[in-house]
């Protein structure tokens, strides 16, 4: 890609990152207020305590649109087909060789914590979870938007326990398996600074590109033009 379309998808970057950052500020005013001695009402109280749900899945959705853009879905693997020529088959999309030029541009990993989707897929597709809970649950038993610690409740089997956070430790519980929503933000809240960055930075390009296009300015000229 060249410099404006890196920009673009820089851009794009930034904003998931910002609008995901948003969610966890609002997700801590909603802390804020149900740990708040003031006499609340009922009704505020459970306001308070869905908005923390509501600001967590926001939070994931935007986290994962950032990750769609290092790490889009790919087809899977067809039967009769080797790993080999699968490789070859997902190296010719577009949009894998997107991705590469992203993780290259910003220097990311694939280890890093924003590659793995799995609690925003269970929170995108909680009518499925349901579906399987419904058929495997042994006793019937289902305890959903938790908020506390997890020995609040006791005597349920992990896979009935839906939605659980943890603001001690900013674990969040999807029946049996835990993620710690703190990585996932301060994952999110590096690739914010980069992505102001990078945006400057290629945009200073495409000015220096310009400049010796219509001018047939020699590169230290373009620089001194553009640092003025």
């Amino acid at each position: 890609m060249d410099n404006f379309l890196q920009r673009v998808y820089v851009g794009e970057i930034k904003t998931q990152c910002q609008f995901a950052l948003n969610a966890v500020g609002n997700l801590n005013h909603a802390l804020q207020q149900l740990n708040s001695e003031a006499q609340m009402e009922a009704a505020q109280r459970s306001f308070f305590h869905a908005e923390v749900f509501r600001q967590i899945h926001s939070f994931l959705t935007h986290a994962s649109n950032v990750s769609r853009l290092f790490w889009p879905p790919v087809p899977k693997r067809k039967q009769n087909e080797t790993e080999l020529q699968h490789h070859a088959r997902l190296a010719s999309l577009d949009k894998v060789q997107r991705a590469i030029s992203l993780r290259q541009l910003y220097r990311i990993e694939d280890t890093n914590v924003l590659k793995n989707r799995t609690l925003r897929d269970h929170l995108e597709h909680y009518d499925e979870r349901l579906d399987d809970w419904r058929k495997t649950s042994v006793n019937r038993n289902i305890a959903s938007d938790t908020i506390g610690p997890s020995n609040s409740i006791v005597g349920l089997a992990a896979t009935d326990m839906m939605r659980w956070f943890d603001p001690t430790t900013k674990h969040f519980r999807f029946r049996g398996e835990e993620y710690s929503l703190q990585e996932l933000a301060t994952a999110v809240d590096l690739l914010l600074p980069e992505s102001i960055r990078l945006e400057e930075e290629l945009w200073n390009r495409q000015i220096r590109q310009a400049q010796q296009v219509v001018y047939g300015l020699p590169p230290q000229r373009q620089k001194k033009l553009t640092d003025s």
